[in-house]
Formats: C-alpha cells, sequence, structure tokens
C-alpha cells in the first residue's frame, strides 16, 4: 500500500501499489497538488538499483 496525506486538511488515504494516487481528496475535495506520499516507496523508485553507493559492482 501506498500512503498520501491531504496538505489541506490532514486525510491519510492508502492507495494500493500500481494505482496512481487520487485525483482530489476524499473528505474535503482538494486537487491533487495538494496530496503527497507520506511513505517511503521501494529504494530507486520505478527504475530500480537505488542511489549508486548502495548498488553492487558488476
Amino acid at each position: 500500500m501506498k500512503i498520501f496525506q491531504c496538505g489541506n486538511c490532514g486525510q491519510t488515504i492508502e492507495v494500493p501499489q500500481g494505482v496512481p494516487k487520487p485525483p482530489s481528496c476524499p473528505r474535503c475535495g482538494a486537487s491533487s497538488a495538494m496530496i503527497h506520499r507520506i511513505d517511503k516507496g521501494p529504494p530507486g523508485g520505478r527504475r530500480g538499483g537505488g542511489p549508486p553507493w548502495q548498488r553492487s559492482p558488476q
């Protein structure tokens, strides 16, 4: 699960992996610009690999 929070009202929104963040807050209707992810995603995001200092030499 991905966890987002509305910067307007503070509502916490949980969304399954692979689903984009909601277009608006279900509580106050604020736009997606006010909704920010609060949990840390997997290392390196979609590209994988993580930061260069954590990658194993090839």
